[in-house]
């Protein structure tokens, strides 16, 4: 009688491992930050009309040789920059072997947000650079960068590890302020949104600015909550100091406390200035940075101590 033959499980095709997702998280975090940087200079340098049209830049689908033309057009280069890897942290969180679920929401929040994203940058030219559009934007690119840092948090955790843990009063006020924190950053863009700086300018376009309140009252209400902001940080920091805080949480908070006394510094600098470009750019940049800080602090404070490991640290 022939004996049957074991039949041998096919390897899987196009499968990752967890080094080779890692790579890929970091590299969305990086790209989506970069995107920021490079937006704000589009603005600053007047270079929001460069092309004139979407998809196609006056026309056709290389910009003439001009400065305003290429740095717009290298803004858009950018954002597809950005949709590769966070396409690939998108397939890749469901051929990662072993699987992890954690993985997969801000997965796919990052590839539907480059999608929202690239409709809000085709309506913002369409639009000819409408503020509200522009906030809309980078308020967007702000919200994914909180996927991002979820994702970077959790692939460098091991599979099923808990949330770190502490007292309760530390991590319901270091969301608290986070919260608070995102507040300022749009106050900050309401600012900018009645600002001299509308993008316009090199390419001699007029620009519809913000006019329902004074860019001077908009400039002191995004002050003095920053103020409060960062009273409240160097609060929390020692706090969380006297209480015992783990490292993580210590180090983040360092971040936060530093970064806002940074802004600080930058925006008196550009408000006794006539809000020069070039330092508008470093202080409108340093926000994502801020931002990211903030909500990596959220991560690292983790849960209150007793409860479930569940929530955005997990």
């Amino acid at each position: 009688m022939a004996l049957t033959q074991p039949v041998k499980a096919r390897p899987e095709r196009l499968t990752l491992d967890e080094r080779q997702y890692r790579r890929i998280a970091h590299a969305s975090l990086f790209t989506l930050t970069l995107i920021i940087f490079t937006g704000a200079a589009v603005r600053l340098t007047g270079s929001g009309l460069g092309c004139p049209n979407w998809p196609k830049c006056n026309g056709g689908f290389l910009p003439p040789l001009q400065t305003h033309q290429l740095i717009e057009f290298g803004n858009r280069l950018v954002t597809g920059v950005v949709g590769l890897p966070c396409l690939l942290a998108a397939i890749g969180a469901f051929r990662l072997r072993p699987f992890r679920r954690e993985f997969v929401w801000p997965a796919l929040v990052l590839v539907l947000g480059i999608l929202v994203e690239a409709g809000l940058g085709g309506l913002t030219v369409l639009l000819d650079l409408s503020w509200e559009v522009v906030l809309a934007h980078y308020v967007t690119t702000c919200a994914l960068l909180i996927a991002a840092a979820v994702l970077v948090w959790r692939v460098h955790r091991p599979a099923g590890a808990p949330a770190p843990a502490h007292d309760a009063p530390i991590v319901l006020v270091t969301r608290a302020l986070t919260v608070y924190g995102g507040l300022v950053l749009v106050a900050g863009s309401f600012a900018t949104a009645a600002g001299p700086h509308a993008g316009g300018a090199g390419t001699h376009d007029y620009v519809e600015r913000l006019s329902v309140v004074s860019l001077r009252t908009l400039i002191h209400w995004h002050g003095h909550a920053a103020a409060v902001l960062g009273g409240l940080a160097v609060a929390l920091w020692v706090f969380a100091r006297v209480k015992g805080a783990d490292r993580n949480l210590m180090r983040a908070l360092t971040a936060v406390a530093v970064l806002i006394a940074l802004q600080g510094v930058i925006g008196l600098v550009q408000y006794y200035n006539a809000l020069p470009p070039e330092i508008v750019w470093v202080h409108a940049s340093l926000a994502a940075v801020l931002w990211l800080a903030m909500v990596w602090s959220v991560l690292a404070a983790g849960r209150p101590a007793g409860r479930g490991a569940h929530g955005l640290a997990g």
